[in-house]
């Protein structure tokens, strides 16, 4: 994944997710035009096809976050889309606190016992504002 294109990346995860988020009330708006009592299986049919495009947008969704992640990843540094950014979090220090408090006492060495995690990407809302 060519990290250069991060901007178009979010973007389209987020377009991707406003459809998803939309979907339900299309699929309703789309049932109700078509309720006559004697037509369940048309009920049934429509429900079927936006079951399976929810499928497919989670599906994309997903995919688009983790090519959005290893592109910032892969950069190092946060990105920004139109109505997404991509945050790039610090690795997570941990201690193991058990020893550290025994060990400290009487060794400077106690970075020995430091873990540092890997780094994380965060996928949040910007808020666009106006000037």
């Amino acid at each position: 994944m060519d990290p250069s294109n991060v901007h178009q990346l979010l973007d389209t995860l987020s377009a991707q997710r406003v459809e998803a988020a939309g979907l339900q009330g299309a699929m309703l708006a789309a049932i109700l035009r078509n309720l006559p009592p004697d037509e369940a299986a048309r009920v049934q049919a429509i429900v079927q096809e936006f079951t399976e495009r929810e499928a497919e947008l989670k599906a994309a969704i997903a995919t688009s976050e983790q090519h959005v992640k290893e592109a910032v990843l892969a950069t190092g540094a946060t990105a920004q889309g139109t109505h997404l950014q991509a945050t790039i979090m610090a690795p997570r220090v941990t201690w193991d606190n058990k020893s550290m408090a025994v060990y400290a006492t009487l060794h400077p060495e106690v970075l020995a016992y430091r873990k540092v995690g890997e780094p994380s990407v965060q996928i949040r809302a910007r808020s666009l504002k106006t000037t």
